[in-house]
């Protein structure tokens, strides 16, 4: 609990700096869904049921667009494969600023310095990121296809339908856990490489797969709790669509609309680089207790 509220302190000092960072996100997918506002606008236009639509989601209204309007659909498509790789990308630039300043105070750092680590630590980053894809896709792999093939052959011979959805969900939760441990690698290894020096990035990545397999208690507790708080601010959030509802298809109901959908955007934003912060506190922590 005290690591994770240095990580809180260290997450508000820096707030400035998470801001800027969040507005280059929410300026990249505003590029990558451009492409389907006036399709959006022009159907709006002419169906005389706009304003319901504004308050509800509509299964069978959002199929007729996406079957009338099937290339503004690819189009997005396309713009959110490359909005989401320029994120990954970003937020290798952004994370070096990040880690150094959580990592030299735990409290703000001036702007000229963050951007200075930045590009310090862009470049290695990047390749950090190529180097955990690997990873990834043997996760991917293993799981979703040689683990999928074999429960197949192992569920034929399944006559109650609920065990055999036990066992789907538990491949899927398997899934998820593997692929965010991969996530937490990568995580220590760019924790490792700031509060290190590290130039290898190869060693960072092995120094964090160590870490995590080793001292597991330690990574998985807080990437629990970040996960719980993840999970708290969405339910927080859920209650708010009644009071867009209330709104209705008014300005004030739209403007609030905007605003809930911000504010927890800005709220996970804020938890999921607390979590950083705590991972640094962390692992400085352990390597103190290690020497």
């Amino acid at each position: 609990m005290r690591t994770a509220l240095k990580g809180f302190r260290a997450a508000a000092a820096n707030a400035r700096l998470l801001g800027w960072l969040l507005a280059a996100n929410l300026a990249l997918a505003a590029c990558a869904v451009s492409p389907l506002l006036r399709p959006l606008d022009e159907t709006l236009s002419r169906n005389p049921e706009a304003a319901g639509l504004a308050r509800r989601f509509d299964t069978s209204w959002w199929l007729d667009v996406t079957t009338s309007r099937a290339d503004a659909i690819s189009a997005v498509l396309d713009a959110a494969g490359a909005a989401a790789l320029l994120s990954a990308l970003l937020g290798c630039f952004f994370a070096g600023g990040l880690l150094q300043a959580y990592h030299d105070t735990l409290g703000g750092l001036p702007m000229d310095r963050f951007m200075t680590s930045c590009r310090r630590w862009a470049g290695r980053f990047a390749w950090l990121f190529a180097l955990s894809l690997p990873l990834y896709w043997l996760v991917h792999r293993m799981l979703n296809y040689h683990l999928v093939l074999a429960l197949d052959r192992f569920m034929e011979g399944v006559a109650d339908e609920r065990v055999g959805l036990a066992i789907s969900l538990g491949r899927s939760m398997m899934f998820l856990l593997c692929f965010d441990a991969v996530t937490l690698v990568a995580d220590y290894a760019r924790v490792h490489a700031i509060v290190k020096g590290e130039r290898s990035m190869l060693a960072s990545l092995s120094s964090g797969m160590r870490f995590v397999v080793l001292h597991p208690w330690r990574a998985g507790s807080l990437e629990a709790m970040a996960v719980g708080l993840q999970l708290i601010a969405l339910a927080v959030s859920l209650p708010l669509s009644n009071l867009v509802e209330r709104g209705g298809g008014t300005l004030w109901g739209v403007l609030l609309a905007l605003a809930a959908g911000q504010a927890f955007l800005l709220l996970r934003f804020f938890l999921r680089e607390s979590a950083h912060a705590a991972q640094v506190a962390s692992y400085r922590d352990f390597l103190a207790s290690s020497r």
